[in-house]
């Protein structure tokens, strides 16, 4: 069973909801529910096994100035390195924090829908219209 905020970030992913959407539902969880989802966000981001050029082609398309911290982190620093450290990042970064992660995952869990699961898949976070219906 997914948590809520598998379900949201996933159906960001799937472009069920929109950034602004998705943002409005973050914004109003109290800073230990939005420190929670970004745990859960970069699971996410982990579980969809995104590779150098994916990496490379979704911090191009994060809707954030290239300035930003999560930013400089994922382009000077190997994946994992810039994960743990995006993810310690302070409550005042979180909804860049946020934009960052569901921003790379969408790219990445496009990918995998378009290769590993392209011919249909048991991956819940996949299947959203069970759920949601």
């Amino acid at each position: 069973m997914l948590y809520q905020d598998e379900i949201m970030i996933n159906s960001f992913a799937q472009e069920r909801i929109s950034l602004e959407q998705i943002l409005v539902w973050f914004e109003n969880l109290n800073l230990e529910e939005q420190s929670e989802t970004i745990s859960r966000a970069r699971l996410c981001l982990d579980q969809s096994h995104p590779n150098t050029e994916t990496i490379e082609k979704a911090v191009e398309l994060i809707p954030l100035k290239p300035t930003a911290t999560p930013i400089v982190l994922l382009k000077t620093k190997g994946f994992k390195i810039a994960l743990q450290k995006i993810v310690l990042l302070p409550e005042n970064e979180n909804k860049k924090v946020f934009i960052t992660l569901i921003s790379v995952f969408k790219v990445a869990d496009i990918v995998r829908r378009n290769t590993w699961c392209k011919d249909g898949c048991n991956h819940e976070w996949h299947n959203l219209d069970k759920i949601l219906n």
